[in-house]
């Protein structure tokens, strides 16, 4: 099949401007609508790495993970070694299990690579355009709501920093990226503002 010279341009054009529209940000009253209750719910996966009894303690302990989060494993990996990276409270479930499977990776000894055997996310979690750990959930409906306009709320998606502050965004990205550069991370941008 052969695609036309103007739909090769329109569907460039369509894959340059996602991460513009990604980049968007959104007032607080839509942010409370896209956000989540504090109570975690475990989604196992890869169940053939993991017997029953294990998969339960899994579940039981994954609800005490602030959402989002992940568990990765290393097949193979001795049970000696105790490699099995948890990790939690970051933006939303693809960067949490990124994290524990580079975690995971990059101290596994003799098994095979990491995979994601546990996914935390939020209880009655659906996608959302805008998702944001627990403690930014709790910061943003104790702190930030009560904040004077203008105003705007960053966050960090590889380490689940985040910073807010009144003003046109510079101080809310100042905060986050000094909270995430502990971490590792330079990655903040964005998501709320509120003139």
């Amino acid at each position: 099949m052969r695609i036309s010279a103007p739909v090769r341009i329109l569907a460039t054009a369509l894959i340059l401007a996602a991460p513009l529209a990604q980049a968007q940000t959104i007032d607080s009253r839509t942010a409370k609508k896209m956000l989540f209750g504090t109570s975690s719910d475990v989604t196992l996966g890869q169940a053939d790495l993991i017997d029953s009894n294990v998969a339960k303690a899994i579940k039981q302990a994954g609800k005490q993970i602030p959402y989002y989060g992940a568990i990765a494993v290393s097949p193979g990996e001795p049970t000696s070694s105790n490699l099995m990276p948890t990790i939690g409270n970051l933006h939303s479930a693809e960067s949490a299990q990124k994290a524990a499977l580079d975690n995971c990776n990059a101290r596994r000894t003799v098994g095979g690579p990491c995979v994601v055997i546990a996914t935390i996310t939020p209880k009655r979690y659906k996608a959302q355009p805008l998702t944001l750990s627990v403690g930014a959930t709790q910061y943003f409906g104790k702190e930030y709501r009560k904040m004077d306009a203008p105003k705007a709320f960053a966050i960090s998606p590889s380490t689940g920093a985040f910073g807010a502050d009144r003003g046109d965004g510079g101080r809310a990205l100042s905060k986050c990226a000094a909270a995430a550069k502990g971490n590792g991370g330079s990655d903040c941008r964005l998501v709320i503002a509120d003139q």
